[in-house]
């Protein structure tokens, strides 16, 4: 059976879902910031900053950060918007359902304050479910407008996958696009490169596919979306001038960020509707012979 339980990680408050094959996810109350999402196999596919501050208003560096109503610095509020950086509480949680493949699943909740309010006043909902089922991780990100207002936001789930090596790193499906190159100054739109390993990647793909595969040392790792309509694929590189102060020097060479996300067209949200974006992702296995 499924189980839930209570925890600390590094000292913040947190809930750590097992699902019955043995996989595990660990969901921080702080910024509801999944910090670990270990396979059926026991093997870790996020990566996370050793150097990152797990402290009250600090963002977390790895594993999955949500980035809600601003992605980067494209408005007026905080780098990213105040979702990673804010308290959730658990709202509801799952035992197994039949129906769904004996998933199991925890959904938590913004928690409102007159900081989020003085940055940005309107009246809204906004909640994460994170689920565990047939060795994937399935995220969704529920927006709701509670307010009398139309109101326009971005957003995207900020996931550092592990990689093993940088060198190892290919991902595919998005040969047929085209992306904003955000290293540039100012940033170009140009055809889909394959990336190269050392060099910083700064990409957004607008429009991207909803599937992709991601290749490295630890094996292959599907990704889906549904909602978002962007991919941000991310990697400081290896000049120091780029690594945020966060990252060890080499933690680069370990993870690639492949973010679901919402960003070229914001989500215009009328008063009463509730938007969804969800990110599903299937833990590393060996490819097959031949492929």
């Amino acid at each position: 059976m499924p189980t839930l339980e209570n925890c600390l990680f590094h000292g913040l408050p947190a809930v750590r879902l097992c699902a019955p094959d043995g996989a595990s996810a660990t969901i921080t109350l702080h910024g509801a910031h999944v910090v670990s999402w270990k396979s059926a196999a026991g093997v870790e596919q996020l990566y996370l900053s050793p150097n990152t501050r797990f402290e009250s208003g600090q963002a977390i560096r790895g594993g999955v950060p949500v980035v809600f109503p601003q992605f980067n610095t494209r408005g007026v509020l905080p780098r990213h918007g105040f979702a990673r950086t804010c308290r959730w509480a658990m709202v509801e949680k799952d035992a197994a359902d039949a129906q769904a493949g004996d998933a199991c699943r925890v959904t938590l909740a913004l928690q409102s304050h007159k900081v989020i309010k003085a940055l940005w006043p309107h009246a809204f909902g906004c909640t994460l479910t994170v689920a565990l089922q047939d060795n994937r991780l399935v995220l969704t990100l529920t927006v709701s407008n509670r307010g009398a207002d139309t109101f326009s936001f971005q957003a995207a789930l900020h996931t550092y996958l592990a990689i093993g090596a940088i060198d190892s790193v290919s991902l595919s499906g998005l040969d047929a696009c085209t992306f904003e190159d955000c290293t540039a100054s100012p940033p170009v739109l140009q055809p889909h490169t394959p990336l190269k390993p050392y060099e910083a990647i700064d990409r957004i793909y607008f429009q991207a596919p909803a599937q992709l595969q991601l290749h490295s040392a630890l094996g292959l790792v599907a990704l889906e979306q549904s909602g978002f309509n962007d991919v941000v694929v991310w990697n400081p590189g290896g000049a120091a001038a780029a690594s945020p102060p966060d990252l060890p020097r080499d933690g680069f060479r370990q993870f690639l960020c492949v973010e679901a996300a919402r960003i070229g067209q914001p989500v215009q949200l009328a008063p009463g509707e509730n938007w969804s974006g969800t990110q599903t992702l299937h833990a590393a296995r060996a490819a097959a012979a031949g492929s």
